[in-house]
């Protein structure tokens, strides 16, 4: 089966376990006839079974026309965020638990992968969020993020207050999460906040075990400007994507805006999003408890 990309570029999630499944990929991309390009973490995790070299992230982005990427959605998202501007797409195989973002399973990477490197695939593109820190005028953080980007507790715990300029109201919580449709499904989820379809271009404002009980998650508008100012904390950071991380404090602003960076993603031709949240989020699952109860009732 012939590649419809000429040069792949690798990622993997550096452990030990990963080393088979990465010679497994490997065979399989150049079987398809594409030329593989493995990134320095990739290349440093086959050593001594391999002499091929590693490149950096940015070098991979400018030379290559399409990025697997080998392990969990946290692997995902750090590659994503390296490669943005490069405008180069991204297939995730699922090597870690839940998997929102990265949907060929490891299992299955032998006979769905060729297919999509052959072409059939279905293109997804997501947009992803820009922000900055400044402190006293002067900016002096800035970053971008698939999922989420947001304010919590550090080290030492404790409530966060903070005010957020999108209307202006005061709110006490351990944190706030601003989350894309992409993240809805990730810590904006497990803090309570509703799923966005990928197809929406809209914001989450998720609090984080807030004060009071009127403090509720909103939906936004994917193009509003959001500043959220840090007014208390004892110990409070900034985060993009909860991988990268800035200590603030109070007085500090953290600015998120929407930018023209995207995040493009190939799942395999008949992908289904809703599908996807039946298997990842059980919900098609009935305890078996619940099974007897139904079929004893209706006998």
């Amino acid at each position: 089966m012939t590649s419809a990309f000429k040069k792949v570029a690798v990622f993997v999630k550096p452990t030990e376990i990963m080393v088979v499944p990465l010679q497994a990929l490997i065979k399989v991309i150049e079987a398809c006839g594409a030329e593989v390009f493995l990134c320095e973490r990739s290349a440093a995790s086959l050593k001594g079974r391999s002499n091929r070299p590693g490149h950096p992230r940015a070098e991979l982005g400018a030379m290559c026309d399409l990025a697997i990427v080998l392990g969990g959605d946290g692997t995902m998202l750090g590659v994503a965020r390296d490669l943005a501007g490069f405008d180069i797409p991204i297939i995730g195989v699922n090597a870690g638990r839940l998997g929102f973002i990265t949907d060929i399973v490891l299992e299955d990477m032998e006979t769905i992968l060729p297919q999509v490197l052959a072409g059939r695939y279905t293109r997804d593109v997501r947009r992803m969020l820009a922000c900055e820190v400044v402190r006293k005028g002067k900016s002096i953080f800035s970053g971008i993020a698939v999922n989420d980007v947001g304010i919590s507790h550090g080290r030492a715990g404790g409530m966060v207050e903070f005010v957020i300029y999108v209307n202006g109201q005061s709110q006490s919580a351990d944190g706030i999460i601003c989350s894309t449709s992409t993240g809805s499904t990730a810590y904006s989820l497990a803090a309570g906040g509703p799923i966005l379809h990928p197809s929406l271009q809209g914001l989450c404002l998720v609090p984080v075990a807030p004060h009071t009980l009127s403090n509720r998650p909103i939906v936004l508008p994917a193009n509003v400007a959001i500043d959220i100012e840090l007014t208390n904390a004892r110990d409070a950071v900034a985060y993009c994507d909860m991988q990268e991380f800035f200590d603030v404090q109070p007085g500090d602003v953290l600015k998120i805006r929407p930018t023209e960076m995207t995040m493009t993603m190939l799942h395999p031709a008949g992908y289904d999003y809703f599908d996807l949240l039946r298997r990842k989020l059980k919900w098609n699952f009935m305890p078996t408890s619940v099974k007897r109860r139904t079929n004893s009732s209706g006998s």
